[in-house]
């Protein structure tokens, strides 16, 4: 293998594989022979293998500011000057087409990760971009004409451009231990503090001990003392320790930093307090329903038992209350090793929102999620790193047609 390229890129994720297509595609593309992308795994894109419980959920329909946490102010920046760039069209252009769930989660229309993964690699060979795979990156070093980028602390390469997509610190098992923020720390980057994110909270148990393994449509509400941060609707799973589910994951990006954390479910959501009331005034009054089973077919019968115990009264003003007001006080999450996105990460006050290049070394790059980032469950974590790596991409290769 040659030992100089235009480019380098850290990390065969998200926004390394298409930081590598863009580089080596349409106009002002470079030879995919100059582009070289080092992935410390023993294949490229195992953690996108994995979205969507493999189904790959790639984007969303609806995104927006309100979708992203971090340096607002940088994702606003970037997002108001993204112009026709859109997710969905550059997957079509690679014939993967996409379809959009109710929800605006967008999927390939074959439902399977594998499969895009597979095309994906199938574009970069096509292009003849070079991979190296267990290949930690240890270290890069600036030098008169770039950098020198070494890898497992014995061997190099020489390239003109670095982009840094090493992930966070969270899925560790896919090799994103955060160790690597460091690469971008030795040239001046600072780095914010580090929470897991979209993972299953820890609550309080008394009231939910019994319930593991149950399932609710439910609206659920994050809080941090009295100040309500969000409100989602969507199931919630209960479990030995707490609670899960794509609501319990959305919450948890903005519960991860507070420091009084609780959540209210509300149960039977669809009904308001005045209709749940009569329905149970209606069932009271029948001959065969008892107030031990007022809740039947309304509520799974172990949360329903639990509702009622809860309530402790025969009044149904005390019942619906409960329905609508179960409250858990957060104390945790289960960390970094079950979270799919890290909460932090490089600040991006010295990166530039329209090309991810560094303020401060030229031909320096950093994308997706080892900045500070972080967005929704449902696509939009995935939607920022691609779209983070086709625009580093453009700038790298619009820059060398200059030279």
């Amino acid at each position: 293998m040659q030992s100089n390229y235009k480019a380098i890129i850290i990390g065969g994720g998200a926004s390394g594989i298409l930081s590598a297509i863009e580089l080596t595609s349409g106009e002002n593309a470079i030879s995919g022979q100059d582009v070289l992308i080092l992935e410390r795994n023993d294949r490229i894109g195992k953690k996108l293998i994995a979205t969507g419980n493999g189904q790959g959920n790639l984007s969303n329909a609806n995104i927006s500011e309100a979708n992203y946490y971090g340096d607002k102010g940088f994702f606003k920046a970037f997002y108001n000057n993204l112009g026709f760039l859109n997710v969905q069209d550059y997957f079509y252009n690679l014939c993967i087409p996409f379809c959009t769930a109710e929800n605006g989660r967008q999927y390939p229309v074959s439902k399977q990760a594998s499969a895009v993964l597979d095309i994906l690699m199938k574009k970069l060979s096509a292009n003849g971009v070079q991979i190296e795979t267990k290949s930690k990156v240890t270290d890069i070093k600036k030098q008169d004409n770039g950098f020198k980028v070494v890898v497992d602390s014995k061997r190099f390469y020489f390239t003109e451009n670095v982009i840094v997509c090493v992930g966070g610190s969270s899925a560790r098992q896919f090799g994103t231990d955060g160790t690597s923020y460091s690469l971008l720390e030795k040239f001046g980057h600072k780095k914010t503090k580090l929470l897991p994110s979209l993972v299953q909270l820890k609550t309080e148990t008394e009231n939910i001990k019994g319930l593991k393994g149950i399932k609710e449509k439910v609206r659920i509400s994050a809080f941090d003392g009295a100040k309500l941060l969000k409100s989602v609707y969507g199931d919630v799973l209960f479990t030995e320790y707490g609670i899960s589910g794509d609501t319990v994951f959305t919450l948890s990006a903005t519960l991860a930093d507070k420091a009084n954390p609780y959540v209210i479910i509300e149960f039977m959501p669809e009904l308001s307090s005045e209709q749940i009331s009569k329905l149970l005034e209606m069932r009271v009054a029948s001959d065969f329903f008892s107030f031990e089973n007022i809740l039947d077919g309304l509520i799974n019968k172990k949360l329903a038992y639990k509702i009622l115990k809860i309530g402790n009264s025969k009044k149904i003003s005390a019942i619906v209350d409960v329905i609508q007001n179960f409250k858990l006080k957060v104390t945790g999450t289960l960390g970094f090793d079950y979270s799919q996105v890290t909460k932090g990460g490089i600040s991006t006050d010295a990166i530039n929102p329209l090309t991810f290049e560094s303020k401060l070394v030229s031909g320096l790059y950093a994308c997706g999620e080892v900045l500070n980032i972080d967005g929704d469950c449902g696509g939009y974590n995935l939607n920022f790193a691609f779209l983070s790596g086709i625009l580093a991409g453009k700038n790298i290769k619009n820059n060398l047609i200059g030279e």
